[in-house]
């Protein structure tokens, strides 16, 4: 078993920054570890809603099957973030599957201990609200994404997003590119497709799972020249 410092990592959450230290004692007694296999399923759409999750490390993939079966990614979950809370709020069963990508470790916040926690504090409110709010932003500038940018000008900000999160040049795919493909809605061809014609450019190297961007700014540039192009 992995040792970690629950209150410690609870403390450090945007969602209980503003907890007395009385508050964090109960919550950190009332918080369950979760350790997840690559590949293992922490629950399906349609189960109950458990509670909320922090991803200490891994990373969780939330999806919905396509109705031909495939996986139709919403959202991934990276460490120090959370998922779930609005079930708890609605008491609603969860509406997508979470499968861990690697192996990871989350914190489990049961309803009960979360929303005992709102009672007795309009500021940790404020902040679940804000929170909240986040999330819900983060949607509606992928929908805007998927509705107006075009499939390059989507595969380029990916790019360059995971280049800032990695804070390389050097990008590994945290995905199979099915599944990367699905995040960005397109076609798997139609990401192929992209990367074969950014490749051509000379803007990126593609290698399995590496793609070097050969020139953040040129690539930068190459987006907004086919944006100006529409």
């Amino acid at each position: 078993m992995t040792k970690i410092n629950v209150g410690g990592l609870l403390s450090t959450q945007a969602l209980f920054r503003h907890i007395s230290p009385f508050q964090l004692e109960q919550l950190r007694k009332d918080v369950s570890r979760v350790e997840l296999d690559k590949g293992q399923i922490l629950f399906r759409k349609g189960e109950a809603a458990e509670g909320a999750y922090i991803v200490v490390f891994g990373m969780i993939k939330l999806s919905i099957t396509t109705p031909d079966g495939g996986d139709k990614v919403l959202e991934l979950i990276r460490p120090g973030h959370s998922f779930g809370e609005p079930m708890i709020f609605l008491d609603e069963p969860y509406p997508f599957c979470a499968e861990a990508l690697d192996n990871t470790l989350l914190l489990r916040i049961p309803p009960a201990a979360l929303l005992r926690l709102l009672d007795q504090s309009p500021r940790i409110a404020r902040q679940m609200m804000a929170s909240l709010s986040d999330h819900l932003l983060g949607f509606i500038r992928n929908v805007e994404r998927c509705s107006v940018q075009s499939a390059t000008q989507r595969v380029i900000e990916y790019l360059l997003q995971a280049s800032q999160l990695q804070r390389s040049t050097e990008v590994r795919l945290e995905l199979k590119k099915s599944l990367l493909a699905s995040l960005l809605n397109l076609a798997p061809a139609t990401l192929s497709r992209v990367l074969h014609q950014l490749t051509d450019l000379h803007l990126i190297k593609v290698s399995g799972s590496l793609i070097q961007i050969e020139s953040p700014d040129a690539l930068k540039s190459y987006s907004h020249g086919t944006a100006m192009l529409q």
